[in-house]
């Protein structure tokens, strides 16, 4: 009889143990990333990786079908407990809980009538525009609308993207604004043509009732050995969803090196636009809240970076440009192209490309927001340092000295220790430049005083004037005319002593400025 029950007591512990958790998932129609299809079955780029982390993590998953608003009202409400394809924003994450690995990465564009003149932003003014309800599209285009002044608007909430052509085809909406992925599955109305006005980025990510937070790790550990894969559903699903299909009479990796590209460059050039429009137009209404100066500031180092992102990668795009220039004339004069060329160019491009996409990965990281202390090593700071304003050095002869006798750790917000490094580095480089110094030098020193963290960055720029280092600090000083928004080094005495809760002094030494950051 024991012996039974110990079996019984068994049986009963390992169907306990693999017994699947339902999991309910919001689904609305947003096709090709997730949708109900004609025969009421969910599909989609994110229903195939879902299903696939359910099945290795042995969750049951139920698919509710909603619209949008619904969708995200369930969530709140606890209703379900995730809903893919949800742009990460600092409001939202106040109703509900994101991922931390990101899915995919996306931005919107703005679609007109052809009989409407649209050509930029103030064209805008007195025109209707559709969007979805609660999108993230609705939030962004209010935002620029009101940033660029542009008046009588009139915004016609709907409940889907398709909803939202089908006004613009029947001409009671002027224009509508969708994400990028829905024309890769959509056939557009033909009275319906793409403008020149794009809506910034935004990070799409898997979002989670308040009660569902343990099924974070475990979303977010499934994304991870997936993307780790590349043989895996997610780059599968990626391929059969998200990659747009059409025919090519040349190898599809030279048109994708040059798609990718000139994306890039109209993305940079469309950016570095936006950026100083915004600055320009609104600079005056910014001056008023601590919270929106913080935020003019952080577009004018955005500004500086991309200049850097875009110099960067001049070359290598030079490079693939001329490789695919004598491919293509090579097949214009229908000469053969040989094996050994054909595999010169395809390493030429994956060798560029992994730098290109290396190089956004180190500016990714620089803008990301710290949300803990962290422990990093004097090197690491240093590497990351170097990796984003080296080369900008390098370019103006501008040696590097680094004077570190031993490595130790720093604990702090390094993003925001980086910003303020970079702030400090910029302007020395400015002085150096603006002085025409023969052997410019920056020193970077390192060291530990007692339990406290030193950094010191000097130049030999000649000083700073006696009439600026009494203004130097003050908000909206700048030294550099135009082109200064006089908000680096006061920011960056904010960022050290409210931040990190230390300390930032400048003097001058017999060769030039020495600026001191104090860390406890």
């Amino acid at each position: 009889m024991k012996r039974v029950l110990k079996i019984i007591l068994l049986l009963c512990y390992f169907s306990h143990l693999y017994a699947q958790e339902t999991v309910n998932v919001g689904i609305y129609q947003n096709k090709p990333k997730i949708f109900m299809d004609k025969n009421n079955l969910p599909k989609g780029f994110y229903v195939d990786i879902l299903n696939e982390i359910a099945l290795k993590k042995n969750l049951q998953l139920n698919y509710v079908p909603c619209d949008w608003s619904e969708c995200l009202k369930q969530l709140t409400q606890n209703k379900i407990d995730i809903m893919p394809d949800v742009a990460y924003t600092l409001e939202r994450e106040k109703d509900f809980l994101f991922s931390n690995e990101p899915v995919l990465s996306s931005w919107s564009l703005l679609y007109k009538h052809r009989d409407i003149k649209i050509e930029h932003i103030f064209d805008l003014k007195n025109k209707k525009i559709a969007v979805m309800k609660n999108s993230i599209q609705a939030d962004k285009i209010k935002d620029i609308l009101y940033k660029f002044g542009v008046e009588n608007s009139f915004l016609i909430e709907v409940d889907s993207f398709s909803e939202a052509f089908e006004l613009v085809k029947n001409r009671k909406a002027d224009c509508a604004l969708s994400n990028r992925f829905y024309e890769l599955n959509n056939t557009l109305y033909s009275d319906i043509v793409k403008t020149n006005i794009l809506v910034e980025p935004s990070v799409l990510k898997f979002a989670f009732s308040k009660n569902s937070h343990y099924l974070i790790n475990i979303i977010d550990n499934g994304l991870i050995e997936l993307k780790k894969d590349k043989k895996s559903i997610f780059y599968t699903a990626k391929k059969d969803w998200i990659t747009p299909k059409q025919e090519q009479k040349i190898p599809k990796w030279v048109v994708w090196s040059s798609v990718v590209s000139i994306g890039v460059i109209l993305v940079l050039i469309f950016l570095v636009y936006l950026f100083r429009k915004m600055v320009e137009i609104k600079s005056q209404e910014l001056l008023k809240k601590e919270q929106i100066i913080l935020l003019q500031a952080k577009h004018a180092t955005m500004g500086e970076m991309i200049e850097i992102i875009a110099h960067q990668w001049k070359q290598p795009l030079s490079t693939l440009s001329m490789a695919a220039n004598n491919i293509k004339l090579s097949i214009g004069l229908q000469e053969e192209i040989g094996i050994k060329e054909i595999d010169s160019f395809a390493e030429s491009v994956l060798h560029h490309v992994q730098h290109l996409s290396s190089t956004i990965d180190d500016f990714r990281n620089f803008f990301r927001s710290d949300k803990t202390i962290t422990s990093a090593n004097t090197s690491e700071i240093l590497h990351s340092l170097m990796k984003i304003i080296g080369k900008s050095l390098e370019n103006n002869n501008i040696k590097v000295v680094v004077e570190c006798k031993e490595e130790f750790t720093i604990d702090s917000y390094h993003n925001e220790l980086l910003h303020v490094l970079l702030n400090i580095i910029n302007n020395a480089k400015y002085a150096l430049i603006e002085n025409q110094i023969s052997k410019p030098k920056i020193t970077i020193k390192i060291f530990k005083q007692n339990a406290n963290s030193i950094i010191k960055i000097i130049d030999n720029a000649g000083g700073i004037p006696a009439k600026v280092i009494e203004n130097l600090g003050k908000k909206y000083f700048t030294t550099k005319g135009n082109q200064g928004t006089g908000l680096g080094i006061y920011m960056s005495k904010i960022i050290v002593e409210e931040h990190l809760k230390g300390s930032l002094n400048w003097e001058n030494n017999d060769q030039g400025a020495c600026f001191t950051i104090f860390l406890p």
